[in-house]
């Protein structure tokens, strides 16, 4: 499913909900405002929201049982989102703009900050995965509002979620003057109990992805491969002599391959260039060379046209060898014979060396293309001439194996994927939020932060509303126009 077949759908499926409404408010007109009144329900234009109250004396009670951890909690929370996370994020900030409107800047050690949308940068089979980290994601940060005020006895009026197209954004309704009657680290504390319980979901998220393996080891196996569980529909491997389903990758390019990590950094280093170690004798046995070489794009053919099995491999000797005679030689070969069994590559990093007896033959080749080798466990060796990254975004692995059948249903790498989202969405979430924009917490908390400042340098309500103004116009400024560059960068530009 592409990105613009699911945005067909989100359109489709709001257009529909806005006729209902529409109908039922000129047909059914009372009877469907005291439905919407009794559910919390409210129709927009590509948006829906849904409040309720049954939840706010559950929270205020739970909070108040937990009050002396709870104290100790939000207090951390807001040192830690002033001192370090605020700091952090808008140096982000300001050395990502640096970086995209700077091109000869170059910092390094800069968190990579993308915009992420199904069907565009991340598969749009994983919609429902994406929906629920964010949903998640949210409510947690809204959770943290929640209970931090209820530490305060500020009244809590309702919470609710706010969907707009596919983003649900979970929000609480607060008594804004019992909030602001309360003392300025009183406050910072409630505005900062969001960002503070993003950051901490973030963390157990990321603790929980790595301890996956150990959790599930009762009834999965990991560390013998990785297994083919599917593919996109324009994949170049799933046809006949490419991969099927339930192949298990032991290796790609002589790159051992236990897990999805390994999987990954295989393909990343199978963009090196290598070789294959070849006995003289093989080659005497199967060269096909014609009797002349033509070099076409910078790259020699010594095969027939017409001959879809055989490769062009040139002969590339170990750098020592001074008075070698086999450099510019070149053998017609069938690679998928020369892979038949184990065999041993020669790099240029290693000197192209191989052992005695061996010529290291290296495949005549453009730069954007690859000879890739995937080795499988009980079946041969499937070859693929093209670019690493076809299997990366085309081919859907698998590190686990289920110890009995029972388990096949369910597999923990979708558990990993929700946990992999949810670590992203909940730092993006409080990034954004810590960042002094309009409608954010970060807003509030530079807010009380300057009268913070003009209560030390006794200063009057000008010098907070100024620098609150100044700031906000600033920090808006700026952040507004980037989010809206990394969106249209991952849809037209990374894409």
């Amino acid at each position: 499913m592409s990105f613009t077949v699911l945005c067909s759908f989100v359109l489709a499926f709001y257009v529909v909900i806005w006729f209902f409404d529409s109908f039922f408010k000129s047909c059914m007109h009372y009877p469907y405002y005291a439905f919407l009144e009794g559910t919390g329900l409210k129709i927009g234009i590509f948006n829906f929201t849904w409040t309720t109250t049954a939840f706010n004396r559950f929270l205020y009670r739970w909070s108040k049982n937990l009050t002396r951890v709870l104290r100790k909690w939000y207090t951390c929370g807001y040192i830690f989102t002033v001192w370090i996370f605020l700091p952090f994020a808008i140096w982000t900030l300001l050395t990502i703009i640096f970086e995209h409107f700077y091109e000869t800047i170059q910092i390094n050690n800069v968190p990579e900050v993308k915009a992420m949308l199904p069907g565009v940068n991340i598969p749009a089979s994983d919609f429902w995965v994406y929906f629920l980290a964010i949903g998640f994601s949210t409510i947690f940060h809204e959770l943290g509002h929640a209970m931090a005020a209820a530490q305060e006895d500020v009244q809590l009026i309702s919470v609710g979620v706010f969907v707009f197209t596919i983003i649900p954004i979970a929000f609480v309704q607060l008594n804004t003057e019992h909030l602001n009657s309360l003392a300025i680290t009183k406050r910072l504390r409630i505005f900062c109990a969001g960002i503070w319980h993003n950051i901490a979901t973030a963390f157990v998220a990321l603790l929980l992805f790595f301890s996956a393996p150990i959790l599930f080891n009762i009834a999965y196996e990991t560390g013998i491969g990785v297994r083919v569980t599917g593919f996109t529909e324009d994949s170049p491997l799933k046809d006949v002599r490419g991969l099927d389903e339930g192949d298990v990758i032991t290796s790609v390019n002589s790159c051992e391959v236990k897990n999805s990590n390994d999987w990954s950094y295989c393909l990343h280093m199978a963009h090196d260039r290598y070789g294959i170690c070849t006995s003289a004798e093989y080659v005497a046995q199967n060269d096909e060379i014609m009797m002349e070489t033509i070099k076409e794009n910078d790259v020699v053919e010594c095969c027939r046209k017409d001959d879809l099995y055989s490769f062009c491999f040139e002969y590339m000797e170990p750098k020592v060898v001074s008075d070698s005679v086999l450099p510019g030689q070149y053998s017609c070969l069938k690679p998928r014979d020369m892979v038949k069994k184990k065999f041993t590559k020669c790099t240029e990093a290693g000197g192209y060396s191989c052992p005695r007896g061996k010529h290291c033959l290296k495949p005549s080749m453009n730069n954007h293309t690859y000879l890739l080798i995937v080795e499988r466990k009980d079946n041969n060796a499937v070859l693929y001439l093209g670019l690493p990254y076809d299997l990366h975004k085309t081919v859907f692995v698998d590190q686990y194996f289920p110890r009995w059948g029972i388990f096949s249903f369910f597999s923990p790498s979708q558990f990993e994927k929700l946990l992999r989202y949810i670590f992203m969405f909940s730092l993006g979430i409080g990034f954004i939020n810590v960042i002094p924009c309009y409608g954010m917490d970060g807003h509030h908390i530079t807010r009380n932060l300057i009268q913070v400042l003009a209560k030390s340098l006794n200063k009057n309500g000008d010098f907070v509303t100024f620098f609150t103004v100044f700031t906000l116009v600033v920090g808006t400024g700026v952040t507004g126009p980037m989010v809206i560059y990394l969106f249209y960068r991952a849809v037209y530009v990374d894409n």
